[in-house]
């Protein structure tokens, strides 16, 4: 690694953030810990770190190339990444194509519903209020964001959404849902700007073989239905053009 590590800025459940030399750039650590459930079940895998530094980097490189911009600069070694530093919009945005997990819980639809045209759905991220979903107003009542920012952020969701949907389905995978987080960047000319922030990997989106149906997220997991590490390398081999 050619970025020197320098203090220890954040630590959070999946992922370390530390300084380096340039002020407006961080290091991003991907950990092998799993967490479920606002982190009331957690546990490890061995090279889980790796695998999701990798997904994250193939997905915002071809997010870049499609001319949505985000905090990823480029891949460092095999944990860690080297991102744009970014205020963190406090939200966790959801794009859901189908029915599954707390949208089921909450309301009752049958798993597997097709959602069309897909829901976007935004929350406080905080895990001690269990990251409770939000309205516009609320948002902004809170001062989270402004109107222009949530609108920009859940027109850049769905833009987003569309590209992955292409991404995984050009390698046989179907996506179901997930997971953004955005963040404030000063960008050179001075303007604040709204990019992707965080990472793009099976701990964020809902994914599954498009022909089998088998997991290939984190729901193996949550739910103890297999290997998540099996289920990880499978879909990183897949995106790699493996078979």
């Amino acid at each position: 690694m050619d970025i020197a590590k320098g203090e220890l800025l954040y630590e959070g459940k999946a992922k370390r953030l530390y300084a380096t030399e340039n002020p407006g750039e961080l290091l991003m650590e991907f950990k092998d810990d799993l967490t479920a459930f606002d982190a009331v079940k957690k546990g490890q895998e061995q090279g889980k770190g790796a695998v999701n530094n990798r997904i994250s980097a193939l997905l915002m490189g071809a997010l870049a190339e499609a001319g949505i911009e985000s905090s990823f600069i480029r891949a460092l070694d095999a944990n860690h990444s080297l991102v744009r530093k970014v205020e963190i919009v406090p939200l966790e945005v959801i794009v859901r194509y189908e029915a599954h997990g707390s949208l089921c819980r909450r309301y009752g639809i049958e798993a597997g519903k097709v959602i069309d045209p897909p829901l976007v759905e935004i929350g406080y991220k905080n895990d001690e209020l269990h990251d409770p979903f939000l309205s516009d107003e609320i948002a902004v009542l809170m001062g989270l964001a402004s109107y222009e920012e949530i609108a920009r952020i859940r027109y850049m969701a769905l833009v987003t959404g569309e590209k992955l949907r292409e991404i995984y389905g050009a390698h046989g995978i179907k996506l179901l849902d997930f997971k953004l987080e955005f963040g404030r960047w000063q960008a050179p000319d001075g303007a604040t700007k709204i990019i992707l922030a965080d990472e793009v990997t099976p701990d964020t989106c809902r994914l599954v073989d498009a022909k089998t149906g088998e997991k290939l997220d984190k729901d193996l997991f949550r739910f103890d239905l297999g290997d998540v590490g099996e289920g990880y390398r499978k879909l990183l081999k897949k995106m790699e053009g493996e078979q």
